[in-house]
């Protein structure tokens, strides 16, 4: 199953609703004042999940009544495609999984973990106080691991997992919210982690929701990822986690219309900083793509992180490829807003991805040089197109070609080729098409090209055919840190309207920022939002 549009996602959860009332089904109960002896029911209810795990059968609903558990669970049971088994809270009741004081065992553990199990549906929890600070013990809230299919994690809240260990630089102490790891040589297929709040977490050298390895036709969407001390979405490739190099990458699914906020490194350990007072290396992004492939992010709110979007690959021998970026807000970020390629001579490729009609503001907070839109290492045959490029107007730096290394050679450095930029629109207050920037490394060293005219003329970024330079007249003229996203709308005469490409294929079904029809008047929009 491969969602092309948010559209989709409608349809296949109201089908996914008729399927499930067709089946003939038992509802069972958890209450704290129950017991495992008992029956299940409602009159007489279990005390554990656990117990609901080892035996509810496909198409059943388990129902936990409100209160605060200490317990961790491990799913054992496997519903069907047409008969889920369903694990939620009660009426609303909340139900909260609290292991305040409860050690995790040793490696990767969970409050409730899905191992090689399918069909499962977790639903409706607060999963919290989930703490170590041994390096030996990876605490998650949620993990699923193995083989799986059709396993959904439907608006849960999670905070306070947390890795506590001090010691600085110490990439093997971890922590994640949501941990996804296909290790088996069947898939983690048809995976969907949808309106969870995911915040305050302490991750180490992890992340606070992580698809890694052998993982399918994913989709992760309206979300709310803030406040953790590492990255906040994360599809990962070629580390390891699965045995078959063929099979260790993330792939085919959509990260859409989640909202990252305050995903911030300069606060863990693991990069050089303390918990309380800061001081590390800005280098979390609010969602990354890190060797994954044929991935779509869309509709995406992200501001407040170290770097907006991030497609690279941290392993010389792989890439990141086949992403489309499109329709996102990427705002008020520490450094770039969308970058892409490795961080150092020894990452693998950035090639072959979309970058279109996104509205790229205001990042740079912390370093106006970083660039609306950054390059690293061998970052090569990249699109760029009909997005909003609003830079600081201290600076101007619209495009920023940052190869960071001091043990690099000139050729390894040099901007990747085959990148082409088409119909944006850039702006900065103060900025004509005669002084913005755009900063590279070629020829052996570092030039700005000072101007449309000179970027154009450079070929660094293809023909920049169609491309203007003008305020782009938002609603709410020049949004502040966390304004409403409905000040980026366009205003009526923006010089953004009808501009966009005009070879561009829209699709009927296809949607801008807010959901609203993308292609309005005959010609679609410059930026994230279409003028209706």
């Amino acid at each position: 199953m491969v969602i092309t549009s948010r559209r989709e996602i409608i349809v296949l959860s109201i089908l996914g609703l008729v399927a499930s009332t067709a089946v003939q089904a038992s509802t069972y109960f958890v209450s704290l004042s129950g017991k495992d002896t008992n029956p299940g029911t409602l009159a007489a209810p279990w005390q554990t999940l656990q117990r609901a795990a080892n035996v509810a059968k496909p198409g059943d609903q388990v129902q936990v009544r409100g209160g605060t558990y200490k317990q961790r669970t491990v799913i054992q049971v496997n519903g069907t495609a047409s008969a889920p088994i369903v694990f939620t809270n009660c009426n609303g009741e909340q139900v909260i999984y609290d292991l305040t004081g409860v050690a995790p065992v040793a490696n990767l553990s969970a409050i409730i973990r899905v191992s090689n199990r399918s069909y499962v549906t977790i639903k409706g929890f607060t999963l919290r106080n989930y703490k170590t600070a041994d390096a030996r013990q990876v605490p998650a809230a949620i993990l699923i691991d193995g083989a799986c299919k059709g396993v959904k994690i439907v608006g849960n809240v999670i905070s306070a997992i947390e890795q506590n260990n001090a010691t600085p630089y110490n990439f093997n102490a971890n922590a994640h919210g949501i941990a996804v790891y296909g290790t088996a040589a069947g898939a983690i297929d048809g995976l969907e982690i949808t309106d969870n709040s995911v915040s305050n977490l302490r991750l180490g050298a992890s992340e606070a929701i992580a698809l890694n390895g052998n993982v399918t036709n994913f989709l992760v969407a309206r979300n709310l990822v803030q406040n953790c001390n590492n990255i906040g979405i994360d599809v990962i490739g070629f580390e390891g986690t699965n045995g078959n190099a063929s099979l260790d990458r993330a792939r085919n699914g959509r990260i859409t219309g989640n909202t990252v906020i305050s995903i911030d490194s300069s606060r863990n350990p693991a990069y050089g900083g303390n918990f309380t007072t800061g001081g590390g290396g800005y280098a979390a992004a609010g969602i990354y793509v890190d060797g994954g492939t044929n991935v779509v992010i869309d509709g995406n709110d992200v501001y407040g992180c170290n770097l907006g979007i991030e497609l690279g690959c941290e392993h010389l021998k792989g890439k990141t490829d086949n992403v489309v970026v499109s329709d996102n807000l990427v705002r008020h970020n520490y450094l770039a807003g969308i970058s892409l390629g490795g961080y150092d001579e020894q990452s693998g490729a950035t090639e072959n991805c979309t970058v279109v009609n996104n509205t790229i503001y205001q990042n740079g907070v912390r370093d106006h040089s970083a660039g609306q839109i950054q390059f690293q290492f061998y970052a090569r045959k990249n699109i760029f197109l009909n997005n909003i490029l609003w830079a600081s107007s201290a600076e101007k730096m619209m495009v920023v070609h940052n190869p960071d290394s001091t043990s690099a050679s000139k050729a390894q450095k040099e901007i990747g080729a085959g990148n082409i930029f088409s119909y944006n629109l850039y702006y900065a207050s103060g900025a004509t098409s005669s002084n913005c920037v755009f900063r590279v490394f070629t020829a052996g060293s570092f030039k700005n090209y000072v101007g449309l005219t000179a970027w154009r003329n450079s070929g660094k970024g293809g023909v920049e055919l169609g491309t203007l330079v003008a305020n782009p007249k938002f609603s709410g003229s020049a949004p502040n840190y966390g304004a409403a996203r409905t000040l980026f709308k366009l205003a009526s005469g923006s010089p953004a309207i009808n501009k966009g490409s005009p070879t561009l294929g829209v699709g009927s079904s296809e949607v801008d920022l807010f959901e609203l029809k993308r292609l309005v008047g005959g010609r679609i929009d410059i930026g994230a939002c279409e003028s209706q």
